[in-house]
């Protein structure tokens, strides 16, 4: 066991002094993210992310991953469900999905982790998702931090239309850096449907004001909704020990970042982990 010191020792020695490296600005994609965006064509998606606060991200998936999504959703988790992941293998693949967990490293940085996945089925007139107004963190207090902190995914198994029940957003609204106010919430000036195709990704930050239209028409909207956040804050929800092991197993190393196995934050420190301490400050800088 003292034999492998030094070799963490060596590889802390490298990374610290990326500690010391800047921050980088909001709206930039990092130097090392830069190659997978431009890989998964994501360019346009991460402007549209900081320029109105939302974007939809298209063939994230096949069609038949979709199918497959709706069906299990309507199966496993109708009409609301959380703790997902280990339902079914088809949200553990949707939380680690490549083209999405790119965007989610350019929205809320390097070691991002997950924080929550939900689900909802809403049929025609159904009040229970006309949800006011709001933005996604919340828990923070205002004004909002310049780089944002918490990301949504919402996996669009129906056509998103107004009529349908699509998200509401407020393009822009993020600039505010705040919670509306009740009057505000209530007038939904400038909102809009985020209107895509079954088979895509609406995505927004933790800032942009959103919420949910009434569905009027026939038909169910069944989404999964996957959000990730920044390494250093708490998710929203957590598995039991045995739980992340297993899904661990079963599904590698994206797995165990998104459930914060490889940070030091919340852990003991022992010997060997300067490496994961310095990599979890290199990647808050991103």
């Amino acid at each position: 066991m003292s034999e492998a010191l030094p070799d963490v020792q060596e590889a802390a020695a490298n990374l610290r002094p990326l500690m010391h490296a800047p921050t980088v600005p909001a709206a930039d994609i990092a130097p090392q993210l830069a190659p997978r965006i431009a890989e998964f064509g994501l360019e346009d998606n991460c402007r549209q992310l900081v320029d109105a606060g939302y974007t939809v991200v298209k063939d994230a998936a096949s069609p038949e991953f979709f199918a497959r999504l709706r069906q299990t959703i309507l199966e496993k988790a109708n009409p609301y469900g959380t703790l997902l992941a280990d339902k079914d293998p088809v949200f553990a693949e949707a939380a680690l999905n490549p083209k999405l967990g790119a965007l989610a490293e350019f929205s809320v940085g390097g070691g991002f982790l997950l924080s929550i996945q939900a689900t909802t089925v809403r049929g025609s007139g159904d009040p229970s998702m006309d949800i006011d107004l709001h933005a996604d963190q919340v828990w923070l207090p205002a004004p909002f931090p310049e780089h944002n902190m918490f990301l949504t995914c919402c996996w669009a198994t129906d056509d998103f239309t107004l009529e349908g029940g699509a998200t509401m957003v407020v393009p822009g609204s993020h600039r505010h850096r705040r919670m509306p106010t009740v009057e505000e919430a209530a007038a939904k000036e400038g909102a809009i449907a985020i209107e895509c195709p079954a088979g895509s990704v609406a995505v927004w930050d933790g800032s942009v004001w959103h919420g949910n239209w009434p569905r009027t028409i026939p038909g169910e909207r069944v989404v999964l909704h996957v959000s990730y956040t920044r390494l250093m804050m708490r998710p929203m929800e957590s598995y039991p020990p045995e739980i992340e092991d297993r899904l661990i197993a079963e599904h590698g190393d994206g797995m165990a970042q998104l459930l914060g196995r490889q940070d030091f934050l919340a852990k003991p420190m022992g010997k060997g982990d300067l490496p994961r301490f310095y990599n979890a400050i290199l990647n808050s800088r991103a």
